[in-house]
């Protein structure tokens, strides 16, 4: 049968090659990847680079994270909050939030009642102990400091226990409990260091981190259980970064969760990005690139409670701020008037009063912004014109002024804009301990009495 000749088709000589697989050239990509990550790999362990492009996470570092706040609900869930660290608080009604009881990291540690100490503190008072309650923010509970021991707290109450010690070895030193005969006598024993009870001094450690006055307030009401016989308050910058509207300070951004819980939740495009990003940060490569690229900077620690943007330049906001301090400071006042408590109240000092600034400190003003200085010194001023004028008003108050007790230190003082180095602690230690003696000196009585 006759078939038709068919031309063959020109195609045949002529056409493309066929294309590669995708998957050969996905393969091939990450055989580059490979490549790079064994040689940066290569180049950091023949460099020795290993601490500088890997480094571990230094002292700064651990305490800081040990220091930051992770922030629960009233049943224990914590929010969603960024800059969730190790110190956990719990959403309290009436103070804000409080410590959760019962925790500890190397650096501090929180006892039964919620209080910075070792050992829990009964409600009953023993007979030969005398009871010091300390209140504040983050300066007076000792943010960033070693233990609890190095804390102004603590401090303090190993100056009231080494006098008591002394006074029991060498009684000639102190002051006597009678006044000699002669005149000349008198003039010098009363050269000599007063006296104090010499009692089981316990100084409690009450400061929580982020505090206003407001939540200082709120928590002296709740320290009467505990029968305080002396009072110490350290606060006044968490009210010039507290905006006028909040009575006291609460869960710092808890309102943003709130409100965003109304959005829809991040697509799983999104969610595979933040993935992907997080483990291309983890590659040598990587690593590599981003140190060549970085500039150096001073290791600063800045907790998230502080923030210096908070402050504000509108002179009827910051007296508001101002007016709400006075108000809850002369609240606590009265108290301690009807209660018959004596306080010991200061300012918390700033680094804006610091003569010589050590590099590190610089850099947290650099942190701070430019605004910082002129706006702060501006709070400051009319906080203490705000506590000078509640203190007159109770014979039971003093004002401790601290304003110029770091001015001249050559050493760091410093860690953050509102947390102090063990030894700028004992400096302020030092200074309400002078106080709390004057305060609770035994007149010697005159001679025949």
């Amino acid at each position: 049968m006759y078939k038709p000749f068919k031309r063959r088709s020109s195609q045949r000589w002529g056409r493309k090659p066929r294309r590669r697989p995708w998957y050969l050239y996905a393969a091939a990509l990450v055989g580059i990847l490979i490549g790079l990550e064994l040689i940066a790999r290569l180049v950091i362990s023949s460099t020795g680079l290993s601490q500088t492009v890997l480094p571990q996470a230094s002292e700064l570092d651990k305490r800081v994270a040990a220091y930051q706040l992770e922030f629960l609900s009233p049943g224990g869930q914590p929010y969603a909050l960024p800059h969730a660290g190790q110190l956990q608080a719990v959403r309290s009604p009436l103070l804000g939030y409080q410590l959760l009881p019962q925790q500890q990291s190397n650096y501090w540690k929180i006892n039964a009642q919620g209080f910075r100490a070792d050992q829990p503190l009964p409600t009953q008072k023993a007979a030969n102990e005398l009871r010091i309650f300390l209140l504040g923010s983050s300066m007076a509970f000792g943010q960033l400091s070693a233990n609890n021991q190095t804390t102004l707290a603590g401090q303090i109450e190993t100056r009231l226990d080494a006098q008591v010690t002394a006074q029991q070895a060498q009684p000639g030193q102190f002051q006597p409990a009678t006044l000699p005969y002669t005149a000349d006598e008198v003039q010098k024993v009363l050269q000599r260091p007063a006296r104090i009870p010499e009692r089981q001094y316990r100084v409690v450690n009450a400061a929580v981190p982020g505090y206003a006055s407001g939540n200082n307030a709120a928590s002296l009401m709740q320290l009467a259980a505990y029968s305080p016989d002396l009072l110490l308050l350290l606060d006044g910058q968490s009210d010039l970064l507290l905006p006028s509207l909040y009575s006291a300070a609460d869960v710092p951004g808890l309102d943003a969760l709130l409100l965003n819980q109304a959005k829809p939740a991040p697509n799983w495009i999104e969610q595979s990005g933040e993935q992907v990003k997080g483990w291309l940060n983890q590659l040598y490569a990587v690593r590599l690139l981003q140190y060549w690229q970085r500039q150096p900077e001073a290791a600063v620690a800045q907790p998230a409670l502080e923030q210096a943007a908070d402050l504000t330049a509108d002179l009827a906001e910051l007296t508001a701020r101002v007016q709400r301090y006075q108000t809850n400071l002369a609240q606590m006042l009265r108290w301690t008037a009807a209660a018959r408590k004596p306080i010991l109240l200061g300012i918390e000092p700033t680094l804006l009063d610091r003569k010589t600034q050590s590099p590190q400190e610089q850099a947290i003003l650099a942190k701070l912004g430019s605004n910082y200085p002129q706006q702060m010194q501006a709070g400051y001023s009319k906080l203490t014109a705000a506590a000078q004028q509640a203190v007159q008003s109770s014979a039971n108050a003093k004002l401790l002024d601290f304003k110029d007790l770091y001015a001249q230190s050559a050493e760091p003082v410093f860690q953050s804009a509102t947390s102090l180095t063990d030894a700028a602690s004992a400096q302020l230690a030092e200074r309400f301990y002078q106080a709390i003696v004057a305060q609770l000196a035994i007149e010697p009585k005159p001679f025949g009495q």
